[in-house]
C-alpha cells in the first residue's frame, strides 16, 4: 500500500509540471519564463531582414517533464499558447526547443518544392537551456541560441553587356539536382533526405531580381543544372558544387550565394559578400545562349 501511495504521488508531481493557465496552483511550482534570440551571425530569417522573431511565431519546447509544449511570440516575447511549463522541485532542469512548432512533434515530413518555400520550413533548433524556481528565466541565447537546421541557396540576377533589366526582369529559373523530400526531428534537430532521386525546383521572380530556396542538407550526387529565362530566352549553366565547409555538401545552417549576371554572351556568376547564416560557397559562373 505505501509502495502505491508512493507511486501515485510521483505521478501528482510529474503530472504538476505542464498545466493550462486557469489552474490554481496554489502559489506552489513556480512558472518558467523563456527568452529566445537566433544565433546571431544566422539570425536573417526568410520573412525578415532583422534579426529577431516574429509576433506569432510557435516553438515547441521539452523539459522539466514536459513535451512539445508550444509557446508564442507575442509582444516582443514568448508566452504560453494553453499550457505552462512549470518548475516544482529545486532541481535545475535542462530544455531543448525548435521552430516552427509541430503539433504532433517527433519526426515531421518536409517537402522543399516551389509551394512550399517559406518560413513553414525554415526549421530551428536550440537546446541546452536551464532553469529552476530560483532561476525560472530559460534563455535559449548564446551557445544555446537558435540555429538554422536546413541549408540556403540564394540567387541575385545582374544585367550584364548588352541587357538592361526595365520591366524585363528574369521571369523565372529552374534548379535541377536536388531531393526535395526528407524529415525533421524534433527532439534533436537533425534531418535527414528520404526522396530517392532528384528534382527540379521552378522558382518564379515575379519582377524580383533575387530569390532563395531552402533546401535540406545533403551531398551532391549529380550536377548542379540553372536554367533562368528572359525575355523569352532560357541561359543555361551548370554550378559548381559547393567546397565548403564540406566539398559536395550542402551543410545544415549554412547558405551558399550565386550572383547571377546575364548578358548576351552568357551568364556570370561572381564572388559575393555573405552576411545571413554561416557563409557558405559563393561562386563564379559563365552561361552562353
Amino acid at each position: 500500500m505505501k509502495t502505491r501511495h508512493f507511486a501515485l504521488a510521483a505521478l501528482a508531481l510529474t503530472l504538476a509540471a505542464c498545466n493550462n493557465d486557469n489552474e490554481n496552483l496554489n502559489g506552489g511550482p513556480v512558472a518558467a519564463q523563456f527568452t529566445a534570440e537566433i544565433y546571431e551571425a544566422a539570425s536573417t530569417r526568410v520573412n525578415s531582414e532583422g534579426t529577431d522573431w516574429t509576433d506569432g511565431d510557435r516553438i515547441g519546447i521539452t523539459g522539466a517533464g514536459c513535451s512539445n509544449v508550444p509557446y508564442k511570440r507575442e509582444n516582443g516575447q514568448f508566452v504560453t499558447d494553453g499550457t505552462t511549463i512549470y518548475f516544482n522541485d529545486t532541481e535545475t532542469h535542462t530544455f531543448h526547443a525548435y521552430y516552427p512548432y509541430q503539433s504532433d512533434g517527433g519526426t515531421v515530413t518536409v517537402s522543399t518544392a516551389a509551394d512550399k518555400q517559406g518560413t513553414g520550413i525554415d526549421f530551428l533548433f536550440a537546446s541546452g537551456a536551464t532553469g529552476d524556481t530560483h532561476n525560472p528565466t530559460v534563455s535559449f541565447t548564446g551557445d544555446h541560441a537558435f540555429h538554422h537546421c536546413m541549408s540556403l541557396i540564394k540567387f541575385t540576377f545582374k544585367a550584364g553587356d548588352g541587357l538592361i533589366f526595365n520591366e524585363t526582369e528574369p521571369a523565372g529559373y529552374t534548379l535541377e539536382g536536388l531531393k526535395h523530400e526528407g524529415t525533421f526531428d524534433t527532439a534533436t534537430g537533425t534531418t535527414a533526405v528520404t526522396a530517392a532521386s532528384e528534382s527540379p525546383i521552378t522558382m518564379q521572380l515575379g519582377g524580383a531580381t533575387t530569390s532563395q530556396v531552402i533546401i535540406l542538407p545533403q551531398g551532391v550526387t549529380t550536377s548542379l543544372d540553372l536554367t533562368v529565362s528572359f525575355n523569352g530566352l532560357d541561359y543555361t549553366t551548370t554550378l559548381p558544387n559547393p567546397s565548403k565547409p564540406e566539398a559536395n555538401q550542402f551543410s545544415a545552417g549554412y547558405a551558399y550565394t550565386y550572383n547571377i549576371t546575364l548578358s548576351n554572351n552568357g551568364i556570370t556568376v561572381e564572388e559575393p559578400e555573405i552576411k545571413p547564416w554561416e557563409p557558405g560557397d559563393s561562386n563564379d559562373v559563365s552561361i552562353t545562349l
